[in-house]
Order: structure tokens, then sequence, then C-alpha cells
């Protein structure tokens, strides 16, 4: 029965990943990423002014964003490539389990590169940022907050 759970919840990585992989779209990781005290790349552009965000700040920002695309680039495709040969090994009558494992591993290996290479970039932005403009942030987001619970 183990080995089947297992596969299931690799299935539901391939549905997931890719979705997540498409980029920070402002949606559910966004959100998760705020409440972890994190701010994704958007949030900072859109408003940039209000924040102050000089120069050197914008392009050391723009930099690291740069520099995660480059390295997801290549995750996407691998992963994409593994998530297909997972899928295919799923598909016979009889399912060899540790070859099918063993690929779920692989996928699961790709999806966590991919999370700690966001994670590096929102880490990388906030240390861009002043005491001021976090709190700014973290304002900005309470009154957001506030304004939904009305």
């Amino acid at each position: 029965m183990k080995p089947i759970k297992a596969l299931l919840i690799a299935i539901s990585f391939c549905v997931v990943a890719p979705a997540q992989a498409a980029g920070l779209d402002g949606g559910t990781e966004a959100r998760e990423a705020i409440k972890m005290g994190l701010y994704p790349p958007d949030i900072i552009m859109r408003h940039q002014q209000r924040l102050g965000i000089s120069d050197g700040q914008r392009s050391n920002i723009s930099k690291a964003v740069q520099k995660f695309q480059s390295e997801v680039a290549e995750l996407q495709w691998t992963m994409q490539n593994e998530q297909q040969l997972m899928r295919q090994s799923f598909s016979g009558y009889h399912i060899a389990t540790e070859e099918a494992l063993a690929r779920a591993e692989r996928v699961l290996g790709l999806e966590s590169d991919f999370k700690l290479a966001h994670f590096r970039l929102l880490i990388t932005i906030k240390n861009e940022l002043t005491e001021t403009q976090i709190d700014m942030i973290n304002q900005g987001i309470k009154q957001k907050r506030e304004r939904k619970e009305q």
C-alpha cells in the first residue's frame, strides 16, 4: 500500500509543479512567501516609487530575478522530461515499483531544487531592502488584510 500512496503523491506533484514553475504570479505562492516575511519581486516593482527603491537596489533585485530565471529554466526542462518519464512508467497495467519510485524521487528532488532557488531569490530581495522599506511593505500588507476583513 505504501508504494501506491507514494506514487499518488508523486502524480499530484506532476500537476502542481508546472504551475509553480510558471513564475511568481502573485497567487498562492506569493501569499505563502508573504506569510513567511518574504516579498516577491512583483510587489517591490509595483510599489518601487512609494518604497523609495534606489537605482542600486533595483539593479541588484533585477540581477537576482534574472539569475533565478536562468537557473530555473534548465530545471523546468529537466523536470518536465522527468515528469513525462514518470507518467510513462505509470501507464502500463503493472507498475515497476522501484523504477517508478526512483523516477518520483528524481522529480521531487528537482522540485526541491526549484523551491530552494525561489527561496534564494526571495531572501536576496529582502536583504536588499532597508528596515524602513520592510516596515512600509508590512504596513501595506496589514492595511490590505484589514480592508478584506471589512
